[in-house]
């Protein structure tokens, strides 16, 4: 066997190797900034549901506090 067709035996498959790893690390990237994108979608529907559950809250503790002062009034009417 002779020098060239050592280096290209070994060089070659070396090659090969190199260039499928770099497809593939391409190929992680593209899925991770797609993975990142999806997450900030959900964040941002959280982040949405959260302020109309706050703004439920609040409504339903103003609604409380009005029912509270009525019942205050009935019963001291009553006594």
């Amino acid at each position: 066997m002779t020098n060239l067709r050592l280096l290209l035996t070994i060089g070659i498959p070396s090659l090969l190797v190199i260039l499928s790893w770099l497809q593939q690390s391409s190929r992680l990237s593209r899925l991770e900034a797609s993975t990142d994108k999806g997450f900030e979608a959900v964040e941002r529907k959280f982040e949405a549901f959260r302020g109309e559950m706050v703004a439920l809250r609040d409504s339903i503790h103003r609604d409380m506090v009005s029912l509270h002062e009525r019942v205050a009034i009935v019963e001291a009417k009553q006594s």
